[in-house]
């Protein structure tokens, strides 16, 4: 008999817990599951619960999950995803058998975990930036700059400061079976209760586990932070960078290109781990090849990984004639590219190119983009001349 082959195993639900800044606690990162809150349930509750036991039974059985969209639409276009890089992280191979997965996570002891091994906490959405692809639940500049514009689509976002539900959640995910702890924000460096809870953590818990932290690279690590690093057994900074040099600033509005070079060079210095994360859109899709050069040159470890939300910034929502020029601005990085896992995910997003979206968010991009543009006194021109004849056209 033909084994059934296994699309959509993924092991997230088997060691993570993911809690969203409004406190919604999820299996994932990529998913957004409403059903449970810190207020009302732990990060640790939740992982025991029957409906993840139930979500991580159905992955078993080969079912393809309804809230893993984002994966789905990842692979669709790039042949990689959270949940393809997931799985790799444990040395799980994608596309097996349900009896292998299963013989997996016996041999990896982690069928039947008490508590989650990874905890990946989104604290606040303080930043001192509003990229134009981000949401005002991950930025609260761009959620005052919505309300001025009278476009705010989540009038709660008021997530700046820790409640005492989400410090509780904090303190209470880190057990002793915890491997990894995963901070994004906002800017987690501007975040002072973060730092509080951490300083707390025991010199041997703490030396058990990988703390991983998200940063615009804006900020420098002071003091406390340095014996916060320190102490756990690892620390691992990514560096989100969307563009090279001064291309920076119109993306990740009002960031500052100098300030991110310090920021690396105190990392170096100071021998702190870093990598370099890029979230691939329309509006950097047609000028990576700047910033990949950048990173090849400096021999800078790196990842990046498509936009899905919003889906006016997506990157293959552009005209075929740009995607085109992408394309082969792509194809000449990709041949100077050393690394392998590199160089397969370029041929992946240079595949992309040929793929243009056909579900009509060119208008809505074309709006936003005037919006913003007049409000900050900015023109995507700066970044992308060759879409001044594009910008109002039906494509």
């Amino acid at each position: 008999m033909e084994k059934v082959i296994n699309k959509h195993f993924c092991i997230q639900p088997f060691v993570n817990v993911s809690t969203r800044v409004g406190g919604q606690n999820n299996v994932c990162a990529n998913i957004n599951l409403q059903d449970s809150n810190i207020r009302n349930q732990s990060p640790v509750s939740f992982f025991r619960s029957d409906n993840v036991n139930d979500f991580k039974a159905s992955l078993l059985r080969g079912e393809q999950r309804a809230e893993c969209k984002l994966c789905a639409y990842q692979e669709k276009k790039s042949g990689h995803s959270h949940r393809t890089e997931s799985n790799k992280h444990y040395n799980i191979k994608n596309n097996q058998s349900n009896e292998y997965y299963e013989k997996m996570l016996q041999r990896l002891r982690i069928s039947k975990l008490e508590n989650p091994l990874y905890f990946d906490f989104n604290v606040s959405n303080l930043c001192n930036q509003k990229c134009l692809t981000c949401t005002e639940s991950l930025s609260s500049l761009l959620h005052e700059e919505n309300k001025a514009l009278g476009v705010s689509r989540d009038k709660n976002a008021n997530y700046t400061t820790l409640d005492k539900s989400k410090l509780r959640a904090l303190e209470s995910a880190i057990t002793d079976d915890l491997l990894f702890l995963h901070l994004v924000g906002g800017e987690i460096l501007l975040v002072p209760e973060v730092k509080e809870i951490l300083e707390k953590v025991d010199r041997e818990r703490a030396g058990r586990i990988t703390l991983q932290i998200q940063t615009n690279g804006t900020i420098i690590p002071d003091r406390e932070w340095h014996n916060i690093i320190k102490k756990f057994k690892r620390t691992e900074i990514t560096i989100g960078i969307p563009a090279f040099g001064e291309d920076i600033n119109y993306i990740g509005y009002p960031a500052d290109w100098k300030k991110i070079l310090a920021t690396i060079d105190h990392f170096k210095q100071h021998k702190i781990n870093f990598v370099i994360g890029t979230v691939v859109s329309n509006l950097n899709i047609m000028i990576l090849d700047k910033l990949f050069n950048w990173i090849q040159k400096n021999r800078y470890q790196n990842y990046f990984y498509l936009l899905y939300h919003p889906p006016m910034f997506r990157p293959t929502n552009l005209p075929k004639t740009l995607l085109d020029i992408a394309k082969k601005r792509l194809q000449n990085v990709k041949m100077q590219f050393v690394n392998k896992d590199c160089n397969q995910k370029l041929s992946d997003l240079i595949n992309l190119c040929d793929n243009p979206d056909t579900q009509g968010h060119w208008d809505s991009f074309c709006k936003e983009i005037q919006m913003r543009d007049s409000y900050r006194k900015n023109s995507i021109t700066s970044i992308m001349p060759e879409i001044k004849e594009y910008m109002n056209a039906k494509v």
